[in-house]
């Protein structure tokens, strides 16, 4: 039984090998692209493990550039023996001077491709048809190893897919797969390794074995989301500060405080897909029509979202409006969702007691409305689909899709949720946290699960 796989990932320069190679093993690390021409200069590795020693190896080979050149000299270095075969003409090759010299990146490709055990042969189908390349599948055809081509870039308009289907069946390469390294389709993946296991039959269990720990790989990456996300909801939740009505700092504070416990939960999906949260924060999040830096507390941004606010946060809102007069430093908007917190608060004091009452000295403990953390949930939750659903070669501004979500959408917190109202010793944002109180992690995992 096969223990070790060794993929060779090949073709012309830029037709995003790397780019296919960072979607498969999601590591948006791996290599470097560019539009610049031959970006990959020498082989690269990444090795899968898999249990008992088991592993699948890419390696990432420079772009053949000159095969014109290349078919020609190999042709006059063999054509004194017409008995020699395809892999006997690139041995010839291999020990030739200009192996070393004036094909160097192309002996590179070739001799990876017969130390391996098939190729992957990445097609840009944007590109028209060229001598160069039927030149090329000839020569990567003379090594008698399983070639897999992979059409890439389909989603595009302007593209020559038909005639490349053409091309590969004239030079005898009949297995091919449609799929976009930027946007690859749900069922992709599965497909590609379906399509080498019919090409390499005993490396089909490996690749069976792979797929299977992929599957179980984005379980455990959706589980860990929806913990991030429920507690960061518990965190908002359970989150207090006493203050007057028109203490400016305190609004000030709460509002920070709950802006950095999001960016904190964004930086730790980012880190938990193995994207760069550095490069996501600077390029920014768009969020449908607006931004995903989008203020929380903005009103405008929560009609957006379609989540519905209360009766209490609407009749807030014009305590919000003297806040921003009287402070002088708030957007309207944010004044009117401190407001609404404080409405929301006095029309349910009656369900809540003593946590939601006025206190001593005109000070009253204020918390986050519950229209807000709605907003705050959706929020997070687009974002993880989004980075579930998304190619780790795609170097594009994160865009998130609509989200039909009807009970969070109500801007009614679920009952699982509403109890870390009564324990402000569950948020992080509060002194004195417990955080690994037995209650707070029961809590925080029947969230989760309501997520799911």
């Amino acid at each position: 039984m096969m223990a070790t796989l060794k993929l060779a990932v090949v073709g012309h320069a830029n037709v995003g090998k790397t780019s296919l190679l960072r979607t498969l093993i999601r590591n948006s690390h791996f290599g470097e692209v560019s539009d610049r021409p031959g970006t990959t200069r020498h082989v690269e590795s990444i090795t899968l493990r898999l249990a008992h020693h088991k592993s699948i190896i890419f390696y990432d080979t420079p772009g053949l550039e000159d095969s014109l050149a290349l078919f020609d000299y190999i042709n006059q270095l063999t054509s004194h023996d017409t008995k020699l075969d395809g892999i006997d003409k690139l041995t010839i090759f291999l020990q030739s001077p200009e192996a070393e010299s004036l094909f160097n990146q192309e002996a590179k490709v070739i001799k990876q491709v017969l130390n391996s055990d098939a190729a992957i042969y990445v097609i840009d189908v944007r590109e028209p048809i060229l001598p160069k390349f039927h030149d090329e599948l000839a020569i990567l055809a003379n090594s008698d190893k399983p070639i897999l081509a992979v059409l890439n870039f389909t989603e595009k308009e302007k593209q020559n897919e038909k005639e490349w289907k053409m091309l590969l069946s004239r030079v005898g390469i009949h297995a091919m797969i449609r799929f976009d390294a930027i946007f690859p389709p749900l069922d992709g993946e599965e497909r590609l390794y379906q399509s080498l296991a019919l090409l390499i039959e005993p490396a089909k269990a490996i690749l069976n074995e792979w797929l299977n720990k992929i599957a179980d790989m984005q379980s455990s990456r959706n589980q860990s989301a929806n913990l991030i996300i429920a507690e960061t909801l518990v965190d908002v939740t359970a989150y207090y500060q006493m203050a007057k009505s028109d203490d400016k700092q305190a609004i000030a504070d709460m509002q920070n405080k709950v802006r950095k416990r999001e960016q904190k939960a964004i930086d730790d999906l980012l880190k938990l897909y193995q994207f760069d949260a550095n490069y996501e924060s600077e390029q920014g999040l768009p969020l449908l029509k607006g931004r995903y830096k989008a203020d929380l507390f903005n009103v405008d941004a929560l009609k957006m979202m379609g989540v519905h606010l209360t009766k209490g946060f609407v009749s807030g809102a014009t305590i919000g409006a003297s806040i921003d007069l009287a402070t002088g430093g708030l957007t309207f908007g944010s004044a009117a969702l401190i407001g609404g917190a404080v409405g929301s608060l006095m029309q349910t004091a009656r369900h809540y007691g003593a946590r939601m009452r006025y206190q001593l000295s005109g000070y009253s403990k204020l918390s986050v409305d519950d229209a807000i953390i709605c907003f705050l949930s959706l929020r997070l939750i687009l974002l993880k689909q989004n980075l579930c659903n998304r190619s780790h070669a795609n170097t594009s501004p994160i865009k998130l899709s609509n989200l039909d979500n009807k009970e969070w959408e109500k801007g009614v917190l679920p009952k699982s949720l509403k109890l870390a109202r009564r324990y402000s010793k569950w948020s992080t944002l509060n002194k004195g946290t417990k955080r690994y109180d037995e209650k707070r992690q029961s809590t925080i995992k029947d969230v989760a699960n309501q997520l799911s």
